[in-house]
Formats: C-alpha cells, sequence, structure tokens
C-alpha cells in the first residue's frame, strides 16, 4: 500500500474489473476479484474507510429491530454473515452481550422480543439469549434506572474497529493479487462508442497527475455516494442519506461490562451504550443528512442533546453533561431511497444495478460485505470467462502459533487475540515491529506504539488524520484528540513517513483542524 508511486505507473495496464470506492463494500470487491484469479484496482478519493466504513456503530449485528419491520431476508443474511465474521476474524470481531431493560409500563415488550429472539437464534443455530430478574440487571448494570423495573433480556451480537476491518480485507485483496491506492479520484467515467462505461478518468490527489485508466467491468461502491457516478451516465439519484451520530463517554464516567440497549424516552427510538476500545460508545441517532456529501459528517447540537437525554433517562445518577465527552463522530448511511417518513423504517437491504456498463452496488451493512461482493461476482461471470473460483486462497497463518505464543506472554491472551485480528496475515511482520520496538502502551490506551509505526510504514498513510483516526483510533480516544502525545508522536512518527519539519506542521495544523470540525465534545457545547 505504500508505494504509490510504483502503483501509479501501473494503472495505464488493462483491468479485468475497476472498483471505485474504498470503503468496506469496496474492499470485499477487490478480495473476491482478486481471489478469483481477476486483474483488480480499486481506487478511493479520500482515505480507505475515510467514509461510512470508519463511523458506523461498530456493531456487527444480524439486525434483530428489521425483524420487527418484516426485513426477514436482511435478518437472515446478517445473521449468517456475523456467525462467518466471528469465526474468520476472531480478535477484530469479538461476540458482544447486549442487555435490554424493560418496565412495568412496557410489560408485553419482553414478550414480542421473546419471540424475535427464538427466531434470531434459530437463524444462528443456537440458543443465545436469557431473561434475568431486575436485581441481577442491577448487579449487570450498575446505575441503570431501577424504578419500575421489571426484567430483562439478553442476547449476543458482534462489534468491531470498522476501520481496521477494512484494512484487514483490503490487504487480503492485495495479498491475493489486487492493487488499492488512496487519495486517487474518479474524474470522469470513460465510455464508448455505444455510451458503454469502459474506463475511468483518475487524479492522483497528492501529485494531481491525471490519466485513463481502463477495465471490462467499472463498479460503482461509493456507498452513499454512488449518485454523483450515476448521474454521469444520466441516470436519476436513489439514495437517502442517513446520518448516525454517536458519542465517546471514558468509561469510568460510564462503566459498562456489556452493551445496553434502551428505548429513548422521547420517541421510543432504540440507543444503544457498549464497551469500546477502553471507552465506551453511545449511538445512534438517524436523520436525513441535509448537508453536502462532499463535506465530513459532524454531530449536530440537537443530536448530542438527544443522545444526552437518553443516557440520562437510563442512568440518572451518572448525570452525566457535555462536558464529560471525549469525542464525537457522524457517519452517513447508504440507504435507498423509498419514500418512507420514518427513516429508520427504510429498508437497510443492498441493490445492485447495472446502467450503461456501470455496475453499481450499494446499501446493506457493515455486516453483509462479503455478501455484496459474491452477487457482484455473480454479476460479471457472463462478461470475464476467466473467473477461476479455487485461484488463489490466502495462506492460514493462524498455524503459525510459535510467535502469537511468545506475545502472550508479554501481553496476554486477550491483547494478543486482539493485536492477531488486526493483522491476520501480516502477523509474522508485525510480529518484527513489536520486537525492534517493543510492547509499550500509549498512556490511557490498549494500543501500542509499535501498531503506528507499523501504520505509517505499511498502510499507506498521507495524511496525519489517516493514521489517527483511521488505522488507529488515537483522535477519538484521548482528550483533545491526543495533543499530549504529540510531541511523542513527533518522535515515532516523523522520521518513518520521512516528512520535513514544515511538511509535519501542516499535518498537525490540518488534523487539529479537521478534529475541531468534525470530532470534537465541542459539537455539542452551547
Amino acid at each position: 500500500m505504500n508505494n504509490r508511486e510504483e502503483v501509479w505507473d501501473q494503472l495505464s495496464e488493462p483491468w479485468d474489473v475497476i472498483v471505485i470506492g474504498g470503503g468496506i463494500t469496496g474492499a470485499g470487491i477487490l478480495r473476491k476479484a482478486a481471489s478469483q484469479g481477476l486483474r483488480c484496482l480499486l481506487l478511493e478519493k479520500k482515505d480507505f474507510a475515510w467514509g461510512t466504513s470508519s463511523r458506523s456503530g461498530k456493531l456487527v449485528h444480524g439486525g434483530l429491530r428489521y425483524l420487527k419491520q418484516g426485513q426477514l431476508k436482511t435478518t437472515w443474511h446478517s445473521v449468517h454473515e456475523r456467525e462467518k465474521l466471528l469465526s474468520e476474524c476472531d480478535g477484530l470481531v469479538e461476540p458482544l452481550g447486549i442487555l435490554m431493560p424493560f418496565y412495568e409500563e412496557n410489560r408485553f415488550d419482553p414478550i414480542l422480543l421473546k419471540a424475535g429472539l427464538t427466531l434470531y437464534d434459530m437463524m444462528a443455530h443456537r440458543k443465545n439469549h436469557r431473561s434475568y430478574d431486575p436485581e441481577n440487571i442491577s448487579k449487570m448494570a450498575p446505575g441503570i434506572k431501577q424504578t419500575g423495573l421489571s426484567t430483562g433480556l439478553q442476547y449476543y451480537d458482534a462489534r468491531t474497529d470498522d476501520a481496521r476491518l477494512v484494512l484487514r480485507v483490503l490487504k487480503d485483496g492485495e495479498l491475493l493479487g489486487g492493487t488499492a491506492i488512496n487519495y486517487c479520484s474518479v474524474e470522469e467515467l470513460c465510455r464508448d462508442q455505444n455510451g458503454h462505461v469502459r474506463g475511468v478518468t483518475v487524479k492522483d490527489i497528492m501529485s494531481n497527475k491525471t490519466k485513463e485508466v481502463f477495465g471490462k467491468i467499472v463498479v460503482n461502491a461509493t456507498g452513499v455516494w454512488v449518485d454523483q457516478l450515476r448521474a454521469q451516465v444520466g441516470e436519476t439519484p436513489k439514495m437517502r442519506p442517513l446520518r448516525g451520530s454517536h458519542l465517546i463517554i471514558p468509561n469510568w464516567r460510564l462503566p459498562l461490562a456489556q452493551a445496553i440497549s434502551f428505548t429513548h424516552p422521547e420517541d421510543g427510538r432504540y440507543i444503544y451504550a457498549l464497551p469500546w476500545e477502553g471507552v465506551t460508545l453511545v449511538g445512534t441517532t438517524d436523520i436525513d443528512h441535509k448537508d453536502s456529501l462532499n463535506v465530513e459528517p459532524s454531530i449536530s447540537f440537537e443530536e448530542g442533546k438527544y443522545l444526552l437525554e437518553a443516557l440520562n433517562d437510563m442512568f440518572p445518577s451518572f448525570q452525566l453533561k457535555a462536558e464529560d465527552i471525549l469525542s464525537t463522530f457522524a457517519g452517513v448511511r447508504p440507504v435507498i431511497h423509498t419514500g418512507k417518513k420514518d427513516p429508520s423504517k427504510e429498508s437497510r437491504d443492498h441493490c445492485i444495478w447495472e446502467e450503461h456498463g456501470l455496475l453499481t452496488v450499494t446499501g446493506g451493512k457493515l455486516t453483509t460485505f462479503d455478501l455484496l461482493s459474491r452477487e457482484v461476482l455473480d454479476k460479471i461471470k457472463p462478461q470475464i470467462t476467466h473467473i477461476n473460483e479455487y485461484h488463489n486462497k490466502i495462506q492460514d497463518t493462524q498455524q503459525n502459533m510459535t510467535d502469537h505464543t511468545i506475545l502472550q506472554s508479554h501481553l496476554g491472551e486477550s491483547m494478543t487475540r486482539r493485536l492477531y485480528g488486526r493483522y491476520g496475515n501480516r502477523w509474522d511482520s508485525f510480529i518484527e515491529e513489536i520486537e525492534e520496538n517493543g510492547c509499550e502502551f500509549i498512556p490511557s490506551t490498549n494500543i501500542l506504539w509499535s501498531e503506528l509505526r507499523w501504520a505509517a510504514r505499511h498502510e499507506s498513510i498521507s495524511h496525519l488524520d489517516d493514521l489517527l483516526l483511521r488505522r488507529v483510533r488515537i483522535g477519538m480516544l484521548l482528550p483533545s484528540g491526543g495533543r499530549e502525545i504529540i510531541n511523542r508522536l513527533k518522535e515515532e512518527i516523523q522520521p518513518v513517513l520521512n516528512w520535513d519539519e514544515e511538511h509535519w506542521n501542516d499535518e498537525i495544523t490540518r488534523y487539529h483542524k479537521i478534529w475541531k470540525n468534525n470530532y470534537s465534545p465541542d459539537l455539542i457545547l452551547k
């Protein structure tokens, strides 16, 4: 990923598949196409996972609430894909217990939920829920509202670091022969004399160079932005951008051993709070996003107030305030417009459209990205004759346990599993980084300095925000985006990135501006 000039020089070669979009859907298509022997190129306008795929609620879930809306197919696919990710990405995708408390005023809800959870478990082929009385609920969730508490249900889904999942899938795609480049914008679709899309004009954002790139198939996997490319082939918009915003709170202010899902006192929408990366993450809103899609999204004051009201209703003794928030973030969901008045009732299912040679895939959820990639490959099979479903397989590094055991003796089993999940088939190389630079943690986090150095060397860092907001999550986990560690960060990272003093200072200024405008808790203060 770090050889930008080398990759740029290769772009003029003929490709079987050109994928536009470096989120989880595009990454999944790159991996699947490469695994079947296709020459596949992925182009991302900004950074890998810059959009929705680094701003999700971090849940890899089966979509329990979609059962209530009758979206059985979406739930069925999601449950099966969740189970597969838990198996394939152990340590990166982790089981998560979710507790749902119920109160006397909604005494019929647990009956309905039990029925839904029974179906949910049948889809996963195992029983995965149980009931608790008020005494045990209070022990499981200290500080929870006691008045009228009647019962509770616990079930299991999963959580992840979404940006790291994208990076792992991208790297797997590269190991299989795919090519990915970030900060490479598709300026225009190239069409043949019949009007069919046959390539793209691309611009390297870092150098301002442009060139035309051609392929047999062009896939539009830009998520909520798909209509921008579809407009170039004369198609009308189909997307309904919906914003989901989140709060990150220090664990000591809202200590949770598992996730809590509960209804908002104002409108009955479900809110959740979960332990994630040593902090507590709270989400989410679901509103129409009216701002330009070309501008990085951020939480509004009203959304922050809405989430805090829900928290203080469920955890009244904590008396949480906006001043307690470490950071905020917002993402825009790629939802297909079906005309529903309530944004939360829009279908989360995915669609694939072939329009004038442009294959567009959008919708769906983080959990179902591999399903989308399989369906895309099925669509293009008639147009490419040399697909080989068993062409390439990544060597399973899970059998190499020696270094895994050595590291476990220093960091413990849980931390070692976390790292192993993130680096997967790059494990041996990451171990070399550990051996060279040690196992020192960044203060107040479960992140190693070695992870930052590794990312700077191997994970296509063009800007400081790539490193601190997506490769690792320092900007979201530490006060003021990590200002206190900037001097140490400079010592560790500047030589690796080979940035001179002027370049470093420019990047610091850029990073602090992005953090202030899009991640700061000040966004919900008035």
